[in-house]
């Protein structure tokens, strides 16, 4: 990522984006229990949420090979985090 409010600006698309399927996958079929719906949406904005608040707060301000590394591992994880929750979605 170029800046870090880009980065967060993909995180938040991202997740509203997610959150929009999986509304249009309950909409579309009948037999998929509300429970799961809001469960998966309370995750994907607690996902949001936390990548966002880490995005804000990098470690070693100071070096900028530790901010980098930084921000790569906060975008890797980011991204494991977001299959993780497309195959639940997948799943319904």
């Amino acid at each position: 990522m170029a800046s870090r409010r880009k980065l967060k600006k993909t995180i938040k698309f991202v997740s509203s984006e997610l959150i929009t399927d999986i509304y249009f996958r309950c909409l579309l079929s009948k037999n998929i229990e509300e429970q799961k719906v809001d469960s998966l949406v309370v995750g994907v904005m607690e996902l949001n949420r936390e990548y966002v608040l880490r995005a804000n707060c990098p470690d070693g301000k100071d070096n900028p090979k530790l901010v980098k590394t930084y921000f790569r591992k906060l975008f890797s994880d980011w991204q494991l985090a977001m299959e993780k929750v497309i195959k639940e979605i997948e799943a319904l």
